[in-house]
């Protein structure tokens, strides 16, 4: 019980250390940075015995290699603590994302899903286009709550179908959609983390992820619509009432969208934030000020606080995971062994095709062996000197984010894939087949895009 205790109160400890890091944003002092990896050390032993099993492997198996790389570099000791320091920025992200979801949920913009998921429609294939397109329209600001919303809602509207088809319809709209959301969304971490290792500007990436979007569900919603056009709904359709109030929040939702992407910009272009930076702190000023105008305040402190320190308290697998990454990273960048990892690169070096191919194949196959894409990106992020030096930082970072965000539905320990499963209640291995050739579609698409930015930087 007195464990319990303690682990509800670690959101304090883990604020004074973004506190710090915020304070090491306009103050980069060596000191402080080896405090703030002291004190990421600490968050590691306490939370690797409270991550998941996956996560306590995967942590394992990052030190130890880590260890191994640090061995055999010539840096001192006294430098392992700032080792643990470097992804101390993405878990400070991670835990402002709640306070976003919070002022959605105050809005009620979430039962704006109902209403545009609801309706009557001819038959499965036009609903597959009307569901994907959704989840890509709301999917940035809602986050995991509008699969699990969507899926709840589909669920009862297909009711009358068949299990099997009416799982496949759910897997594959509601999780590509999502994913094809999270392509441009300044609020996913592996878009952000693939700036974070580029140090691209988000406002010349944005437009190309557009276009891998854009192109992503036209192609998966045409053939979502060819596979489902034989299939019918049945009588017990959801009816979408009140179109007034839906075109109203529809509106708003967007604007508010727009909104912050502005202010994102404005941070990372004009007073010269890291992008990663201007939207963490963006976050909070932004949905506070947004349930102000809403005249949502109160439901927003009491929907906010209480989820936000609940998140944060449960980020164990996220800090096991990013802390360990950014020890084996740092590592390697201090150790000969970095050489071998080139040398890939560099046999490939004026193929840029065949790099663009490899990455995305890393990305695939580790995904499916358990390995989360950010400890992925991770990996990439090692050599990201090498990789700029092959592709510009734009086409690096649309690469690199596209190809991780593609696995996103084929993920068999994903959050996502593992929520939809328990849903449904099938193997998360009949989601991931089902969805794997979307992800293969995704990757392609992204590399084709990279392709083409290749000839404008």
């Amino acid at each position: 019980m007195q464990n319990l205790k303690i682990t509800n109160y670690l959101y304090i400890f883990y604020s004074l250390v973004f506190l710090l890091n915020i304070v090491h944003v306009f103050w980069a002092n060596d000191i402080l940075f080896f405090v703030i990896g002291v004190m990421g050390i600490v968050m590691l032993i306490i939370n690797f015995p409270r991550s998941d099993k996956v996560f306590r492997i995967l942590g394992v198996v990052l030190l130890a290699i880590g260890i191994f790389f640090f061995i055999s570099s010539d840096v001192s000791v006294n430098e392992i603590p700032s080792y643990f320091a470097g992804n101390i920025s993405l878990l400070f992200l991670l835990s402002m994302l709640p306070w976003m979801n919070s002022v959605v949920k105050a809005g009620r913009y979430n039962k704006l899903l109902q209403s545009l998921l609801g309706g009557n429609v001819k038959g499965m294939g036009s609903l597959y286009i009307r569901s994907e397109v959704t989840m890509v329209s709301l999917a940035a600001f809602l986050n995991l709550s509008s699969a699990t919303i969507s899926q709840d809602l589909l669920k009862e509207q297909l009711k009358e179908a068949k299990t099997k088809i009416r799982n496949s319809f759910i897997a594959m709209a509601t999780l590509r959609g999502y994913s094809l959301a999270l392509l441009w969304s300044p609020l996913e971490i592996l878009l952000a983390t693939s700036i974070f290792i580029t140090g691209a500007n988000y406002l010349e990436v944005l437009p190309w992820m557009l276009l891998v979007a854009i192109l992503g569900i036209t192609l998966d919603s045409t053939i979502g619509k060819l596979i489902f056009r034989k299939h019918d709904i049945g009588s017990n359709s959801l009816t979408s009432s009140h179109p007034q109030f839906q075109k109203k929040k529809l509106v708003e939702f967007i604007a508010a969208l727009v909104l912050f992407l502005v202010v994102v910009v404005f941070l990372a272009n004009v007073v010269q934030f890291d992008f990663l930076f201007a939207v963490t702190i963006a976050i909070f000023p932004f949905a506070f000020i947004w349930a102000v105008v809403k005249k949502r305040k109160t439901s927003f402190q009491q929907i906010g606080w209480p989820t936000w320190k609940k998140q944060t308290n449960n980020l164990n697998n996220f800090i096991v995971l990013l802390l360990s990454l950014s020890f084996f990273t740092e590592a390697l960048n201090a150790s000969p062994f970095l050489q071998y990892l080139q040398d890939p690169i560099v046999a490939l070096e004026g193929s840029p095709i065949l790099i663009m191919l490899f990455i995305q194949a890393a990305f695939l196959v580790l995904t499916l062996l358990g390995v989360h894409p950010i400890a992925t990106m991770g990996i990439f992020g090692g050599v990201s000197g090498l990789l700029i030096e092959a592709l510009p930082s734009v086409t690096l970072t649309i690469l690199l984010a596209s190809c991780a965000i593609a696995t996103v539905p084929s993920a068999p320990y994903g959050l996502i894939v593992t929520i939809t499963s328990v849903g449904l209640g099938v193997n998360p291995y009949q989601i991931v087949l089902k969805n794997l050739p979307y992800t293969l579609m995704c990757g392609f698409i992204g590399i084709i895009v990279s392709m083409i930015t290749l000839y404008i930087y």
